[in-house]
């Protein structure tokens, strides 16, 4: 007779199990009061005093004793749980606060700051404008330099190329990559040669190639030095309060909303407030339209800073 084995699944973590056998480990234990005198005793804890410290640290680390109850928020036992909170740490939210354990976590995107601030159409723009001076420069460059047997071939690659390159099936996909390729490698000998002539045309488009290069360049900066920045309100938030509490930035997965609380949502809004932008070092500007607006009158665009640098 054969015995089959088979694999047993281990259980699923199961919180409040965990959470009873800590709370009994607790309970269990004693204390000494009166250490190193004559009258020295061992007692059991306080388990009151511990009960209502977890109760209450775990309504921190949710962002508030209304995050804490939003299950059955008007039950007695949401009640009662609602006056342990309040009894040991008091009606300031501030106070509150000491008791998390927890990261303050919240969700970030410098872009998306970015978008709502108007400072991403500052830099789709830049983007746009230099590109399009590079495809006219391109063309000027390939028109004053290309041999007639290179215009005539481009002519006839462009002629052989599909009007959406993207949309081709797998059988014409060889074909058409083949081509670009040829394109590509026509142009860049073009582009060669002018550069090694010594054309005006080359030197204005290695021009506006570097612009484009610094615009990208700009714009990652202020993407990561705003980062740091936001980070940095968004811990001076709990500072200022007096309240030693790490804060992390996360990001939230594409598609999927973000997850604000009461705390989160507070301290999201007085760091996108008090972080200063990297191109000014001040806060955003709101006094006269938008922060873009006030860039722009301060001649401090991704194209004004391009031709800076």
């Amino acid at each position: 007779m054969t015995t089959v084995l088979q694999a047993v699944e281990p259980p699923e973590p199961d919180p409040v199990a965990d959470a009873i056998a800590a709370l009994t480990t607790a309970a269990r234990q004693t204390r000494v009061r009166g250490a190193g005198t004559e009258h020295a005793a061992v007692e059991p804890v306080d388990f009151g005093e511990i009960a209502c410290h977890v109760i209450t640290t775990v309504a921190a680390n949710l962002g508030g004793v209304d995050e804490l109850l939003a299950g059955r928020p008007g039950s007695w036992e949401a009640d009662y749980v609602r006056q342990i909170v309040q009894s040991t740490a008091g009606d300031d939210p501030d106070e509150l606060l000491r008791y998390r354990t927890e990261p303050v976590r919240l969700a970030f995107d410098a872009a998306d700051v970015f978008y709502d601030l108007g400072l991403s159409d500052l830099y789709e723009q830049a983007t746009a404008e230099l590109g399009s001076r590079e495809d006219a420069l391109d063309e000027e460059l390939f028109n004053a330099v290309a041999t007639p047997e290179e215009r005539a071939r481009i002519a006839d690659i462009q002629a052989a190329m599909p009007a959406d390159v993207f949309g081709v099936d797998e059988q014409d996909r060889d074909r058409v990559l083949a081509l670009m390729q040829e394109a590509q490698s026509i142009t860049g000998a073009v582009i060669e040669r002018a550069e090694s002539t010594g054309e005006p045309q080359a030197a204005a488009l290695a021009s506006a190639r570097a612009a484009t290069a610094t615009v990208e360049e700009l714009w990652q900066q202020d993407l990561a030095a705003y980062t740091a920045a936001y980070l940095a309100a968004a811990r001076r938030y709990f500072t200022d309060r007096g309240v030693t509490c790490e804060v992390e930035l996360t990001t939230t997965p594409t598609g999927e909303p973000a997850t604000w609380d009461t705390l989160t949502d507070q301290v999201h809004e007085y760091a996108r407030t008090n972080a200063p932008l990297p191109m000014t070092g001040e806060a955003p500007d709101y006094s006269d339209g938008s922060p873009a607006d006030a860039l722009r009158r301060a001649g401090l665009t991704y194209i004004d800073r391009a031709r800076q640098a």
